[in-house]
C-alpha cells in the first residue's frame, strides 16, 4: 500500500463549497477522502461524484444500520457509487453483515465493505451508561471485530486502541480503519481514544481518519505533508510493506 493511501482525509463539513475548497487546496498531496452523512446529506450525495471524477477515493462513511434486508440495498446503493469503502453498524449483527457482505462482492469484489465497532467518542462510563455492559470498552470492540470478520466483511473501523489487538484475533488481511488520530501539534477536540499516526501505524492501522488537524491547519497542505511523514516513519519503522 502507497504511504499516501493510508490517510484518509475527513472532509466534515456542511456545505459542497467549503468541501470543494480544502479538496482543491490539497491537490495531489491527498488521494482518498472520507464523505459523512452531514456532507452527503447537504450535497444531496455531489460530493461523492465530484471526488471519484477527481480520481480520487472516497470512504463513504453513512455507517448504515437497519434491518438486514434495508441495509444491504443501502450498501448496494453505496457499491453503485463507485467508491472505494463504504461501511455499516457492526451492531446490527451477524446476518445483516452477512447479507451486505455476500450481496456486494457479487456487484464488485473490489469494494471494501467495512463495519463500525465502538465510535471513537465513547469512553469506558459511557460505554456501561449507554450499554449496561460488563465487557470492557476493548472487549466489546473484540468480540464485534470477529463478528463482522466471521460474517464475511472486509475490515472494521475501530480505535487505534484496539488495532493491534483485533489484528492478532481477525488475521493482518483484516482491515483496520482508525479515526481518534492526532499528531502531537494538534488538540483532541471530541475524540476520547487518541493515538499519534506514527504510533497508530505501528499498533495495526491501515488506514488513519484525519480531519481538523489538516482541514482547520492554517497551511494544510504543510499539515498534510507532516502527517503523511509520520505515517511513513511509522511503516519503516514496523517494516512494513509500502
Amino acid at each position: 500500500m502507497k504511504i499516501k493511501d493510508r490517510l484518509i482525509i475527513a472532509l466534515d463539513y456542511s456545505n459542497m463549497e467549503d468541501a470543494k475548497n480544502i479538496v482543491e487546496t490539497l491537490g495531489e498531496t491527498v488521494s482518498f477522502y472520507k464523505v459523512g452523512l452531514e456532507l452527503f446529506l447537504n450535497s444531496k450525495g455531489e460530493m461523492v461524484e465530484y471526488l471519484t471524477k477527481k480520481g480520487k477515493k472516497v470512504f463513504l462513511d453513512l455507517k448504515f444500520h437497519d434491518i438486514p434486508n434495508t441495509t444491504t440495498m443501502a450498501s448496494l446503493f453505496a457499491a453503485r457509487q463507485d467508491v472505494f469503502m463504504f461501511n455499516v453498524h457492526a451492531s446490527g449483527g451477524r446476518v445483516m453483515m452477512e447479507s451486505v457482505a455476500k450481496k456486494v462482492k457479487e456487484m464488485n469484489p473490489e469494494i471494501l465493505s467495512i463495519a463500525v465497532t465502538i465510535l471513537t467518542s465513547f469512553s469506558e462510563e459511557g460505554l456501561k451508561e449507554t450499554f449496561r455492559s460488563e465487557l470492557t470498552l476493548k472487549e466489546l470492540a473484540l468480540n464485534l471485530a470477529k463478528l463482522t470478520k466471521e460474517a464475511g466483511m472486509d475490515g472494521i473501523v475501530c480505535s487505534p486502541w484496539e488495532a493491534k489487538a483485533i489484528k492478532e484475533l481477525c488475521g493482518e488481511n483484516f482491515k483496520t480503519v482508525c479515526p481518534g488520530v492526532r499528531p502531537k501539534w494538534s488538540v483532541a477536540d471530541d475524540q476520547e481514544r487518541i493515538m499519534t499516526p506514527k504510533d497508530a501505524i505501528l499498533n495495526g492501522c491501515d488506514y488513519l481518519v484525519v480531519g481538523r488537524p489538516i482541514t482547520k491547519n492554517e497551511n494544510p497542505v504543510e499539515a498534510a505533508k507532516k502527517v503523511l511523514a509520520e505515517i511513513e516513519e511509522g511503516v519503516k519503522e514496523g517494516n512494513l510493506c509500502c
